[in-house]
C-alpha cells in the first residue's frame, strides 16, 4: 500500500512540473517573461530606463551609456523622451542648443544601421526638437554627414538621404509642424553635399514630399535657407524665441569631440533598405556613413546642472 501512495505522489508531481512548465509557455510553445526576463542580458528594461531619463538629460555621457543599454526597437522612444526631457529644462538658449546637440548626436551614434535604425533616430530628432533649434542642429549634423569628407558616391549619398527623408515625412505627420520640418529634413542633406557632388538630389527629395503645398513651400523655404534666413519657416512654425549662439562667447566650449566616436558606421554590418541599395549597387559595405572628430559644429555654453530635477517626465 505504502508502495502505491509513493508512486501516487512522484506521478502528481510530475504532472505539476509538466503543468508549471506548461503554463510558463505561450500558444507559440515559448517561454512567458516579464519585462526583466525577456531584456538581453546587460539591457534596460523600459521602465528602468525611463528612471534615468532626467539624469540622461543633465549628462550626454550618462545619455550615452543608458543609450547602450535601450533595446533596439526603444531607441527611438528613448531618443524622443530624452530630447524632451531637455527641452523642458530651465537652461539658456544656448545651453539648451549645446544640450539637445549633444543628445541627439548620442542617440543617433548609439543606434545600430539594421534596419534602418539609426535613419528612424535622425527623423524623430527632425521631429521632436524645437523648431527654432533646428537651424543650428541641422547644421551641425550636415558637417557629419558631409558626402565628401564621408568618401560617399552621389548614389550613396541619395539612398542615405532619401531613406531618411521617407522616414520623417513619416514621422512628421503627427507634427503640427510637418511642412516646416520636413524642410529641415531635406536642408540636412542638401547642406551636406554640393549639386555638382550630387547631381539631381533635391529633385529627387522633392519628390519624396507629400503634396504639392508642401514642395512648393520647400522649394521658397529651401532658397531663403540657403540664403541664411529661417524667418519663413519660423513664422509658419509661430517660433517666438529666436535661438542665435553666433558669434561665439568667450569661455565656450567646443561640442563633439567625444561624442563623434559613436557616429562611425558599423564597418560591414549594414542592413535595411540602406545596406541593400549598397549590395543593389556593388558598393562597399562598410562606408563612413558619419565622420569622426569635431568639424566645426556650433559652440555653446557647457550647461550647468540644476538642483531637485528629478523625473521630469
Amino acid at each position: 500500500m505504502n508502495s502505491k501512495r509513493a508512486q501516487f505522489y512522484i506521478v502528481c508531481s510530475v504532472v505539476l512540473i509538466c503543468a508549471t512548465s506548461a503554463i510558463a509557455q505561450n500558444a507559440a510553445g515559448t517561454p512567458v517573461s516579464t519585462e526583466k526576463q525577456s531584456s538581453e542580458v546587460g539591457m534596460l528594461t523600459r521602465s528602468q530606463w525611463l528612471k534615468k531619463i532626467g539624469d540622461a538629460a543633465k549628462d550626454v555621457n550618462t545619455a550615452k551609456e543608458v543609450m547602450k543599454k535601450v533595446a533596439v526597437g526603444q531607441k527611438v522612444e528613448f531618443t524622443q523622451r530624452l530630447l524632451k526631457a531637455i527641452t523642458r529644462m530651465p537652461l539658456s538658449p544656448e545651453e539648451k542648443l549645446t544640450s539637445l546637440t549633444q543628445a541627439a548626436i548620442a542617440c543617433i551614434g548609439g543606434t545600430p544601421m539594421s534596419n534602418d535604425g539609426r535613419y528612424k533616430v535622425i527623423a524623430e530628432v527632425i521631429a521632436v526638437v524645437p523648431v527654432e533649434y533646428l537651424p543650428s542642429l541641422m547644421g551641425a549634423l550636415a558637417k557629419r554627414f558631409n558626402q565628401k569628407l564621408n568618401n560617399l558616391t552621389s548614389d550613396q549619398f541619395k539612398v542615405m538621404a532619401e531613406t531618411t527623408i521617407k522616414l520623417s515625412v513619416e514621422r512628421n505627420k503627427s507634427t503640427d509642424d510637418r511642412a516646416v520640418r520636413n524642410t529641415f529634413a531635406m536642408l540636412l542633406f542638401l547642406t551636406a553635399t554640393t549639386p555638382a557632388e550630387t547631381p539631381g538630389l533635391q529633385d529627387l527629395l522633392m519628390k519624396l514630399l507629400p503634396d504639392d503645398s508642401n514642395r512648393e513651400l520647400a522649394k521658397n523655404w529651401i532658397d531663403e535657407a540657403q540664403k541664411g534666413n529661417f524667418e519663413p519657416m519660423f513664422m509658419v512654425a509661430e517660433v517666438v524665441d529666436r535661438v542665435s549662439v553666433t558669434p561665439p562667447r568667450p569661455g565656450v566650449q567646443r561640442v563633439g569631440v567625444s561624442q563623434m566616436e559613436g557616429l562611425l558606421s558599423d564597418s560591414g554590418g549594414l542592413t535595411g533598405s540602406f545596406g541593400d541599395a549598397i549590395r543593389r549597387n556593388n558598393m562597399a559595405p562598410g562606408i563612413g556613413i558619419f565622420i569622426p572628430g569635431d568639424i566645426g559644429i556650433q559652440t555653446a555654453p557647457r550647461p550647468r546642472p540644476y538642483q531637485n530635477q528629478g523625473d521630469i517626465l
